[in-house]
């Protein structure tokens, strides 16, 4: 076997500012990973309905025609108040859940009935807005009514 004329190559060496920014990526993931671990970080809060609806009916108006962003903008408004009701009805049943079980008696049929009441809230307000999305899709063109499945659910 014959070895190549002129230098002998070296090993390839990496940049050294690569080295130093893996390095410090490793040490970052690897903090937030242990404060996770440990519970020093708070679990990100639930995501507020509202919020994923309203950006979702922002995006459809840009890709609907003007007339189905009409009718689905004022579907929307029509049962904004309705979504902010399931979102405090949520919270207060978190509320109640984590009361009781902080309580020094535990109050059992206390908690079934707030926990009875709150699900009959939601099931009325669940009930109202499939009414009104029944309503808001039975006034869109069938082109406005693919659009918004190709968009997919709310974020």
């Amino acid at each position: 076997m014959s070895r190549p004329i002129g230098r002998p190559t070296a090993p390839r060496r990496w940049p050294w500012y690569l080295l130093i920014g893996s390095l410090g990526m490793n040490m970052l993931l690897g903090g937030i990973l242990a404060a996770q671990a440990l519970h020093l970080m708070p679990p990100p809060p639930p995501p507020d309905p509202g919020q994923g609806l309203e950006r979702f009916v922002e995006r459809a108006e840009r890709e609907l025609s003007p007339a189905d962003a009409a009718v689905l903008r004022r579907g929307y408004e029509a049962e904004r108040m309705a979504v902010e009701r399931m979102h405090q009805n949520m919270e207060a049943m978190r509320r109640q859940l984590r009361d009781s079980m902080n309580a020094p008696t535990f109050d059992p049929d206390g908690l079934r009935r707030a926990l009875d009441q709150a699900h009959a809230t939601e099931a009325d307000l669940r009930g109202r807005l499939d009414s009104r999305v029944i309503e808001v899709l039975s006034q869109l063109s069938p082109e406005g009514r693919r659009k918004l499945v190709e968009m997919g659910p709310p974020r």
